[in-house]
């Protein structure tokens, strides 16, 4: 498949992703929040905008640099319900478990396929250690009074899963560098400090995302891949 090919795909699943995105979001936050006024925010046109541009960046971004074909799918699967964390939690700060349970189930398939196709079972144990460091890397604040969502612990755990220790370790750079960016702009512009709560899901699954398309830590899947 050509380079070309390749970004058309990319740019066509990108746009498609977020006409996806805001139904599901407004549905998600409809059943969650008790005010209805929280679903105006997805009519913002600056909100559209960036998940248009972002959804076309993700997928170009992994049309070209993941060249696995079954890993490729799963990625652009798990970016409908990367997004819609990222969005629900930045409106209402809850993480839905059933985008999470989307998340789970297509690594799943994901995985046995590829520990049928090769014999072996290294990214089933791969994902089960990345899950319990994900959990644990989030838990264990949460037991030195360090307040840490429920909703960020579970998805931390997921993406442990999805990406195994080393991709998992990547993403957690990325979005403390993310969150720490944002606690910087908050400082400047004196529109929060230290105790201003941020939601976490949208740092989380930007550096989800940035880790599948660019891994600097080569992954389990990579060298055990099955095309």
């Amino acid at each position: 498949m050509s380079v070309l090919v390749k970004i058309i795909i990319g740019v066509v699943y990108g746009l498609a992703l977020s006409v996806v995105t805001i139904p599901l979001s407004k549905k998600l936050i409809i059943s969650r929040s008790e005010d209805p006024g929280d679903t105006i925010l997805l009519k913002n046109k600056l909100l559209i905008a960036s998940l248009v541009i972002l959804g076309v960046f993700s997928s170009v971004g992994l049309m070209l640099t993941v060249d696995d074909t079954p890993l490729l799918i799963r990625n652009l699967v798990l970016l409908i319900p990367i997004f819609s964390i990222a969005v629900v939690d930045s409106i209402i700060r809850k993480i839905p478990n059933s985008l999470l349970l989307v998340m789970i189930v297509t690594h799943a398939v994901y995985a046995v396929y590829v520990s049928i196709a090769t014999k072996t079972s290294q990214v089933l144990i791969a994902s089960l250690i990345g899950a319990f460091i994900g959990l644990l890397a989030c838990t264990a604040p949460s037991l030195l009074r360090i307040p840490v969502g429920a909703g960020d612990i579970k998805y931390s755990g997921v993406i442990g899963l999805c990406l195994y220790l080393g991709g998992y370790l990547q993403a957690m750079v990325i979005m403390g560098l993310l969150a720490l960016g944002a606690y910087i702009i908050l400082k400047v512009t004196k529109k929060g400090g230290m105790k201003t709560l941020i939601p976490m899901g949208p740092f989380l699954s930007a550096g989800t995302v940035i880790s599948m398309c660019f891994p600097l830590i080569d992954s389990l899947v990579s060298e055990v891949g099955v095309f």
